[in-house]
């Protein structure tokens, strides 16, 4: 049976976890250049945007009011 110390670090790592996810294309971080985020988004639209008509044409800003009207 696990100690209580385990319990503890396995509470906090899932806890992390759902914290990374919630910060999907920044990752955590608040200064990532302009190239470093237009790579993510691109990573992003491939995974998450293929069924989207207008992926192609999606920025930052399109992105940020996107998951503003998934969470509505």
């Amino acid at each position: 049976m696990a100690c209580g110390g385990c319990v503890k670090r396995r509470a906090a790592a899932a806890a992390a976890r759902k914290v990374k996810s919630e910060n999907d294309l920044m990752g955590g971080y608040a200064n990532l250049t302009a190239n470093q985020i237009n790579a993510r988004l691109e990573s992003y639209k491939r995974r998450y945007c293929t069924a989207c008509a207008e992926r192609y044409e999606c920025d930052y800003e399109n992105y940020l009011k996107c998951k503003k009207s998934e969470q509505n």
